[in-house]
């Protein structure tokens, strides 16, 4: 399948649709696929998910700008919505989910919460130059800090060690 025509399915799909990019060598795409699956059918006729080997179509992954996989691709009325890179737990598919079932009040396509290519890649740079100034400038832990943080705020919705530790915050934080 090219690229025209997958527009052209994701346009003419009267459901919002995720689209999971996954190879089967894939780890992280094999412990993604029933937690997909788990969450989806409770979604079944509202959601379409559709599933596309990453070797299978290399000219649509290279034509979507796939970076790595897993990746999901969030769809609603034909626009794509957000993009997850990376695996996910079951709450962040369920958020997912729901977030798409969710307009505002004029009906139009909102994006789903995350980081735009712009903001990530803004974030790293402004990241990077904080924490090259201590090296080019003398020793500051302030800035070194700083810098550190920055540039983390530009992969924390890629990093599986940070989603293991929020996730086990929150359940611990709903115990409570």
């Amino acid at each position: 399948m090219n690229l025209a025509e997958f527009q052209a399915r994701v346009q003419a799909n009267p459901r919002p649709v995720i689209v999971d990019i996954w190879a089967p060598w894939c780890g992280p795409c094999r412990t993604l696929s029933p937690r997909l699956l788990q969450v989806s059918e409770a979604y079944v006729g509202q959601i379409d998910v559709w599933k596309i080997n990453a070797d299978e179509e290399p000219e649509l992954v290279r034509a979507l700008k796939i970076m790595g996989i897993p990746t999901l691709l969030i769809y609603r009325d034909g626009q794509e919505v957000a993009r997850r890179t990376g695996l996910q737990s079951v709450d962040a598919l369920r958020s997912i989910f729901d977030a798409l079932l969710v307009s505002d009040s004029n009906g139009a396509v909102t994006r789903i919460a995350g980081l735009s290519d712009t903001e990530r890649w803004l974030r790293l740079t402004t990241g990077a130059i904080l924490a090259a100034l201590p090296i080019l400038l003398g020793w500051s832990p302030f800035l070194a800090v700083v810098g550190a943080i920055v540039l983390f705020s530009g992969v924390y919705d890629r990093c599986p060690l940070w989603q293991a530790l929020t996730a086990k915050l929150r359940s611990v934080s709903r115990s409570v």
